[in-house]
């Protein structure tokens, strides 16, 4: 994108206004968007929390004033270091930035195909047991079910118990991928225990507004004269969600994240490295379940992504990863990821749970671009390939 603003005479910024997409306005897929969609505002709130345009100008003018700027001549190699060495300052500074989207749960048909099925269990206590197959894995899953019940039922969160995804007790309600999780199956979360307050009602045990210790005595009640209480939920696609398989064409989600991230690097001139010394990250995904897990699904999913941009080169020899040892593979450490500040947009997706949708994938989207174009800012080369390490930054500068 800032390529191609350069070559048609636009600011980064101008290109991406001119072309992002908007509500009624149909993607490559041929997909109408139907949510209301403000990237405009989600980038004027990213570059203003990042003083980008303060930045951008201060560090222009901090970069003209050191003459290590890329030479390409006829002298050696190491004359060409020495020159860059001797100038001050060796540090040269940038800031860039990334506009994108993610959607949210299986492209095209495949939550159709899935038809994930999600259960919610009363207890004789009154406690409400969630029966479904996504597995936890640090990501808060447990946690987020858990409030999505409770929030549909009007209980503490402490009476939600959230079963293991033991699939000889559990329904299929597909895998722990997709960013599908929080929209898809929490959205059968709150439907399934939706079930169990409709069946109590519906015989006359409880009335349509109730007390906790009135939902709980209710529950008690029916299993003691019916016997279990239980209700499950089927995936069925939003209204007027339809994808031809055929052609590969239509609505490949039912709805998408949009965000932008800003990047601040410095650039060693040196040792030819880079290192991300501020991070924005601007997000809308509907409604945020657990700001704190939401918080943390951003700041890890940013610093793999870090990792992912400047750091973790995966080389193959004779068919066999060469460098797959903790001694010769580069992640990076806390020393290496900057401070990553987090913001929400929150415009609630009517067919998400409590208006939720995806997080999961975002944040692993917008920090290499974002990145690459804060090297660019600094040093005047444009790269288009990652991981960037210092060896091929050197290899762009010295040869």
């Amino acid at each position: 994108m800032d390529k191609v603003a350069k070559t048609v005479g636009l600011t980064p910024e101008g290109f991406r206004r001119r072309n992002f997409i908007r509500e009624g306005e149909t993607t490559a897929t041929n997909q109408t968007i139907r949510e209301k969609v403000d990237m405009e505002g989600l980038m004027n709130r990213a570059l203003d929390l990042s003083d980008y345009y303060n930045k951008r100008e201060r560090f222009a003018l901090e970069n003209a004033g050191s003459a290590d700027v890329p030479v390409r001549n006829d002298r050696s190699a190491l004359e060409r270091v020495r020159t860059r060495t001797s100038a001050l300052p060796a540090i040269r500074r940038g800031i860039g930035f990334a506009s994108f989207m993610h959607g949210a749960g299986f492209t095209g048909s495949g939550e159709v195909f899935l038809q994930s099925v999600v259960g919610a269990e009363a207890t004789p206590e009154g406690r409400v047991k969630i029966l479904a197959a996504s597995t936890e894995i640090g990501q808060g899953t447990n946690t987020i079910f858990a409030q999505i019940a409770a929030e549909a039922l009007g209980l503490d969160y402490d009476l939600v118990e959230v079963t293991q995804p033991d699939t000889n007790n559990v329904p299929n309600s597909g895998p722990t991928v997709a960013s599908r999780t929080c929209m898809i199956v929490g959205k059968l979360v709150e439907s399934a225990v939706l079930g169990l307050k409709q069946t109590l009602v519906g015989i006359g045990l409880l009335h349509e507004r109730f007390t906790q210790a009135e939902f709980q005595r209710a529950c008690g009640d029916y299993i003691a004269k019916h016997g279990a209480l239980k209700s499950f939920s089927q995936y069925q696609p939003p209204p007027n969600i339809f994808w031809d398989d055929e052609k590969n064409q239509g609505d490949a989600y039912g709805a998408f994240a949009w965000a932008v991230y800003v990047a601040e690097v410095s650039y060693d001139a040196l040792t030819y490295e880079a290192h991300v010394d501020d991070f924005v990250a601007v997000q809308e995904v509907g409604r945020v379940i657990n700001p704190v897990l939401a918080a943390g699904q951003i700041e890890g999913g940013i610093a793999q992504a870090i990792g992912m941009t400047l750091y973790e080169n995966v080389v193959w020899q004779n068919g066999r990863m060469a460098n797959g040892q903790m001694t010769n593979y580069i992640m990076p450490t806390a020393a290496d990821i900057p401070p990553i500040r987090v913001y929400f947009e929150e415009n609630p997706y009517a067919f998400g749970p409590a208006g939720a949708k995806g997080i999961g994938e975002l944040p692993m989207d917008g920090p290499a671009p974002a990145i690459l174009n804060a090297i660019e800012n600094a040093t005047g080369e444009s790269f288009n390939h990652v991981p960037l390490m210092p060896e091929a930054l050197m290899e762009e500068f010295v040869t």
